[in-house]
């Protein structure tokens, strides 16, 4: 124990609660007698207060940990990690190994992974150690603050050397020891404060040296002092390659000279700036770096020195680019997207109400899309979307903004109009450019496009009105015939009120008893006799009177209600069967109209119209169900699950409207469908083009060379019945024959033959 220091373990006073480490030695007179204990307490704050003002880059670690394994002080998390013990970490494995070295670990204060070196003080209990997310610094770093344990063990024994003397003489003189520590105190200090200000420059200089980050020091006038290795790294520049040059010399050319002005500036009046420029490497690359320079001042607050703290953020930039454009563009055809548009609908506003120039807003609608996508593969139909972006582009002016909404939706901002015609001429060329065929790979795609207008400021004061306005605008459009442009009136405004009334009519038109059910004979042509009928629905309406489905029905699929009204047809439908049974109409068959929605997944149940029919006595072969060519196109599972369970339960399928869409031969074939019924805008027609008799004739044989029966509707002249009658048609309704009659009136012909 003779002349031996020890450190005891860092603990917290019991009162005041200060974080304190004690030193102690045993005092022995000449004889080796046991004179007393020298004991100095030391306040480890002041370490933290040292150590944190040394660290130049937050993720450097210092710690002095005992030999025992608790820690003294560690920066940062000072207050959470003191006195914890660490005796059972990589740390004190390594010891065992050597007294110095390095090992990588996760911290158990923070979580994160470093790199450390430590050292352990010859004779002396305590651990230096320091970590860094760079390796190579680490090294560095290890060097100086070893260093820098030497110099605080150096101190340590001063203060127990002091101790020591003073009690060995204390026997002879006590007013001597007294003033000798008084002595000792003052001289403590101040080498304490030459011990701290010594160590925060060998931090400083150790953190230049060791920093990830790029440091530049010049004189005021722009002088390139010294760099750091990783400005180095950074620039591929050594060091006296850039002794005396300009530090603007490094700028790329690219960057524009009111940064550097606006630089300077903030320099000579506030000492500091921070920003963005572009800088350029060694061998000619350019990269964005993010810079922040601070001035130094001497003590009488004159500019000394410029330090320049810079990081390559090229890779963070474009990864930011990245991201917004993705958030405001459009992946497929790269036009701005729903949100970017509403950006720029808001924008071009308010340079119209500088300008006093109008601005107009255009819809734009793909006719007939779905139709290419379900029958040429989602694949063409992007390719499709991308062709059309590009003849929208080119159809407009470079100032104008051409945006894809979603789907086959685009917009177009035409803004500062100086010639109120430049409008219809721009929706024109869109029209032609549109309708001229599409090249798709080895397919052609033929489209068009319905459009609507609205004007801003004449049509509405905000973003919201005017959307709204050349939706009404084109959606007019495309109920017109499509391939077209409307412009926007207000009667559309009112043309939207009256719909919205009609959707919320038409919830309670079940429930009412509003609905009427109506039949149209269908007939043998050989033979005269009616043998089938189509189940047509009415509404009528307590103040509009008697509503055909063109009124009514495409409201009712877009809100919903065409599931209910469409069961409710099936039902009379059923009840209408099993009344022309009990008449003695056995073999009697209806076709019931079912719409693209009643086929969905939220659609009818049609298991329950089965059950309906077995509760009514109804054979399923009674029923046949006609659909549309839209309906066979959507060929998803739904669709093609109840289509077969249709026909599994021997309903026959009858295809509505041939002749006016896209329906292929293929889907004939792979839906087993029973009729075709062929549109009356060709019959209509039939009997003043003599040329397409043959057409006509060998659709009928196609037909029934797939056995399958042809129904021709809107026969309304003897010169339509003969042709058809010529060409081999199996069956007709319309006019000629009788309009559409109640289920009593249906009786009473069949009874009456």
């Amino acid at each position: 124990m003779h002349g031996r220091l020890y450190i005891g373990e860092p603990i917290l006073t019991p009162i005041k609660k200060i974080p304190m480490l004690f030193l102690s030695r045993r005092v022995e007179n000449d004889q080796g007698e046991f004179l007393g204990v020298i004991v100095a307490p030391i306040n480890i704050e002041r370490f933290v207060t040292v150590f944190e003002n040394s660290r130049f880059d937050t993720d450097i670690v210092i710690a002095l940990i005992h030999g025992q394994g608790k820690i003294i002080v560690r920066v940062p998390n000072f207050i959470s990690s003191f006195g914890r013990n660490l005796s059972p970490s990589r740390l004190f494995e390594s010891l065992q190994r050597s007294s110095t070295g390095t090992y990588r670990d996760v911290s158990t204060i923070d979580g994160l992974q470093r790199v450390y070196s430590y050292r352990a003080l010859d004779d002396m209990p305590l651990i230096i150690v320091v970590g860094s997310n760079d390796a190579e610094a680490n090294r560095i770093l290890q060097q100086n603050y070893l260093i820098a344990g030497a110099g605080l063990t150096v101190l340590l024994l001063l203060m127990i050397g002091a101790g020591h003397f003073s009690l060995r003489t204390y026997r002879r003189q006590e007013e001597r020891e007294q003033r000798y520590r008084a002595l000792y105190v003052a001289s403590s200090e101040m080498e304490k404060k030459l011990r701290a200000n010594e160590e925060s420059m060998r931090l400083a200089a150790l953190l230049f040296q060791n920093s990830s980050e790029a440091m530049m020091v010049t004189d005021v006038e722009g002088k390139i002092l010294t760099v750091n290795p990783a400005f180095s790294l950074l620039y591929g520049y050594l060091e006296k390659d850039l002794i005396d040059h300009r530090g603007y010399e490094l700028a790329a050319g690219q960057q524009e000279q009111s940064v550097f002005d606006r630089m300077y500036e903030s320099i000579l009046e506030h000492g500091e700036w921070e920003g963005e420029i572009w800088q350029q490497h060694k061998e000619g690359d350019t990269f964005l770096v993010s810079m922040r320079v601070n001035t130094v001042f001497d003590e009488l607050g004159n500019p000394i020195r410029h330090v320049a703290l810079l990081r390559d953020i090229t890779k963070k930039k474009a990864s930011e680019e990245l991201i917004w454009r993705q958030a405001n563009f459009d992946a497929l055809t790269s036009l701005s997207n729903r949100r970017m548009f509403h950006e720029h609908l808001r924008q071009e506003m308010k340079k119209t109400d500088r300008s006093k120039l109008p601005m107009a807003l255009v819809f734009l609608d793909v006719d007939h899309f779905k139709q290419v996508n379900d029958t040429l593969g989602h694949d063409q139909g992007d390719l499709l979307l991308k062709k059309v972006a590009q003849r929208l582009t080119s159809c407009v002016r470079g100032t104008d903004i051409v945006s894809r909404l979603g789907g086959d939706e685009f917009t177009i901002i035409l803004s500062e109009l100086r010639n109120a015609s430049d409008v219809a001429r721009i929706a024109q060329e869109i029209l032609r450019q549109m309708s001229t065929p599409f090249e798709l790979d080895e397919h052609t795609a033929h489209v068009s496009s319905s459009i609507g207008i609205t004007l801003y400021p004449e049509d509405g004061k905000d973003a919201e009105t005017l959307i709204k306005n050349a939706d009404q605008a084109m959606y007019i459009a495309k109920h017109e015939g499509r391939n077209r442009f409307h412009y926007f009136a207000p009667y559309m405004q009112e043309a939207t009120r009256v719909r919205m009334e009609l959707i919320g009519e038409l919830r309670e038109t079940v429930a009412r008893n509003e609905l009427r059910i109506l039949f149209q004979p269908i007939v043998d042509l050989q033979t005269g006799k009616i043998c089938k009928a189509e189940a047509l629905v009415r509404w009528e309406h307590p103040e509009r009177g008697l509503l055909n489905p063109a009124e009514f029905i495409s409201i009712a699929e877009s809100s919903g209600m065409i599931v209910e009204i469409g069961d409710w047809v099936f039902q009379q439908t059923a009840r209408e069967l099993q009344r022309l049974r009990q008449a003695g109409h056995q073999d009697f068959q209806i076709g019931v109209n079912k719409s693209a929605w009643q086929f969905r997944e939220n659609g009818s149940n049609y298991q329950s119209w089965l059950e309906l029919l077995r509760e009514l006595e109804v054979p399923a072969e009674n029923i046949i169900i006609e659909v549309t060519e839209n309906l066979l196109l959507d060929s998803t599972y739904q669709v093609a699950q109840r289509l077969a369970a249709f026909q599994q339960a021997h309903m026959q399928i009858s295809l509505d409207d041939f002749g006016t869409g896209y329906c292929s031969v293929a889907f004939l074939k792979r839906f087993n469908v029973d009729y075709i019924k062929l549109d009356r805008t060709l019959i209509t027609d039939i009997s003043h083009e003599r040329s397409g008799h043959a057409l006509w004739e060998a659709i009928i044989v196609m037909a029934h060379k797939l056995d399958i029966k042809v129904i021709a509707e809107g026969i309304e002249t003897p010169e339509q019945l003969a042709i058809l009658q010529q060409a081999g048609c199996d069956l007709g309704q319309g006019y000629l024959f009788s309009r559409p009659i109640s289920g009593t009136e249906l009786e009473e012909k069949l009874k009456n033959g």
